[in-house]
Parts: C-alpha cells; structure tokens; sequence
C-alpha cells in the first residue's frame, strides 16, 4: 500500500510545515548576519515574527500531526518514553516523540522571547520598533537579555542537531521525514490518525492573515 494509512509510508507533515521548518533556520542566520543593519534586520524580524504567529496558530487549527494537542504529553508520558529510549524500547510515534514536542515548547519559547525582546531594544545602533512604548528600565532590560537569549537558542539548535544525528544512528530518518513530509516508522506506531490528512486551505488562509495582522500592528501601525 501506498497511501497515507500505510504504516511503511504515511503521510505525516504538511508542506506549510515543512516550509516553516527549512525557513526557521535562515531567518535566524539572517537576523545575526544583519544584526547590524537595521533596515534589512527589522524585515527579518517581521518575517520571524510572522513565522512563529503561524505556527501557533497552525498548532491549533492545522492538519492533525501539527497541532500541539497531538504531539505534546504529560510528564508520565515523557519518563516513560526517556526510559524507553535508554532500555532500546522506546515506542515508535509519527509525529514529535514525547521529547521531541518538548523540544518544539521551547524552542518557540525561546524564540518568542528572543523576539519579544528585539521589539523593546534600545542598544544605540538601532531601536526596536517599540523601544518608546515602555518606561526606559524595561528597554534596558530587553537589552541586556537579547544577546543571552540568542546564546541560549545557539545551544538549542546545537542540542537539535544532535538529537538528529542520535536518532539516525538509532535508525530513525527524522531529517529526511521532515524534507519528504512522510515517515516509516516500521511497525504501529502510538499516535497513527485513521482519516486521511488532506490539507485545510481555508485553515491556512486564516493563519496566515492571523499571523500577518499582528507584524502589521507592531512594526507599521503602533
């Protein structure tokens, strides 16, 4: 069988998905490449910003492995699929493993606040766009924590990659799932959805206006 019931080739991550995970990583190198150049760097910004509003929103109204109420589990969950994962019996999912959704948590986590912060920053080669709307103390204080949030994240995309290269050495092709959007897991797997995946357009013409309304506000319109 050939289809997206296919246990050898299902049908797990969207092309929206996709996209947003192969631009995350350039708009990132983007923004410190253009750290200092304001113009080109408040565009990336924008584009950022744009990008983590739509996958919230696509984790919430998007097609079934993408939402965060799928892939996202409790602490019992989580121990019992790390003890799996060190006993070599660790159950097979399609989606973001236990760990791996923790991972996703906190890296828009992360993110959103590397974001937040950029957006209060007064560091004298260029302001954030809202640098102005709060009392200077709290601008100082974005401005101090910007450049450690962007360490922190450096050390999450690091343990990222990591977490790749261990599961393909455990015989878990993670990368290539994301590229081709389809997975083989090999034998059942925990989270398989029965209804085909057949992609929401009007969803995602909701998110993507959702999400732009938002960049519109802060960079244009505030």
């Amino acid at each position: 069988m050939k289809d997206q019931q296919d246990v050898q080739n299902i049908k797990v991550w969207d092309w929206s998905i996709r996209v947003f995970h192969g631009s995350l990583p350039l708009v990132i190198f983007a923004l410190w490449f253009t750290r200092l150049d304001t113009e080109i760097h408040m565009l990336f910004a924008q584009l950022l910003m744009f990008l983590l509003l739509y996958r919230l929103i696509w984790g919430v109204i998007g097609t079934p492995y993408a939402r965060f109420g799928h892939f996202l589990y409790g602490p019992r969950t989580l121990l019992d699929y790390i003890k799996g994962f060190f006993t070599g019996k660790k159950p097979p999912y399609l989606s973001h493993n236990p760990l791996g959704g923790l991972m996703v948590l906190v890296m828009l986590l992360v993110l959103g606040l590397q974001l937040m912060t950029g957006l209060f920053i007064d560091d004298f080669i260029f302001p954030g766009p809202l640098y102005d709307r709060v009392p200077a103390a709290v601008s100082d204080w974005m401005t101090h924590w910007h450049p450690r949030i962007f360490k922190l994240l450096l050390g999450l995309i690091a343990l990222h990659l990591l977490a790749i290269v261990v599961y393909r050495l455990k015989g878990e092709k993670l990368a290539k799932a994301m590229l081709t959007g389809k997975k083989q897991p090999g034998k059942q797997p925990r989270d398989l959805r029965a209804e085909p995946q057949v992609f929401p357009w009007p969803r995602f013409v909701l998110a993507v206006i959702l999400a732009l309304l938002p960049v519109g506000v802060v960079f244009y319109w505030l």
